[in-house]
């Protein structure tokens, strides 16, 4: 190999391992676990009533259909980004609002739970 090639060689290689080394120093790079995707409302904190969560969309469009048949319109079908898609009603100014709704869906045989709103 000639003096130009091992040249162009050090030239893409030094600045690629330079960057895996770097991306790595801390460790493998880490991602959400889908317990860390459910976060705990808070107080003073927009809050989301998540309605359920599944791996298909089939099934979270059937879930949110419900919902939205039952009176809560404004319900979404949204990527809860670790792999899973939610059935949401997002951002409740308060938690007080939100337990308010999360009681009325409970007379419809609804479940929901409170999370930190995806503002919060």
């Amino acid at each position: 190999m000639t003096r130009q090639a091992w040249l162009a060689v050090a030239i893409v290689t030094v600045p690629l391992l330079a960057y895996v080394a770097t991306a790595l120093a801390d460790g493998a790079p880490g991602f959400p676990t889908r317990a860390e995707c459910i976060r705990a409302a808070v107080e003073g904190e927009p809050v989301d009533l998540v309605y359920g969560r599944f791996d298909t969309i089939p099934a979270a469009e059937e879930l949110r259909d419900r919902v939205i048949a039952v009176g809560f319109t404004g319900t979404e079908l949204l990527a809860d980004g670790c792999g899973r898609w939610k059935v949401v009603l997002e951002n409740i100014p308060s938690i007080d609002v939100a337990a308010e709704i999360q009681k009325e869906a409970g007379t419809v045989d609804l479940a929901p739970t409170l999370e930190l709103g995806s503002d919060g």
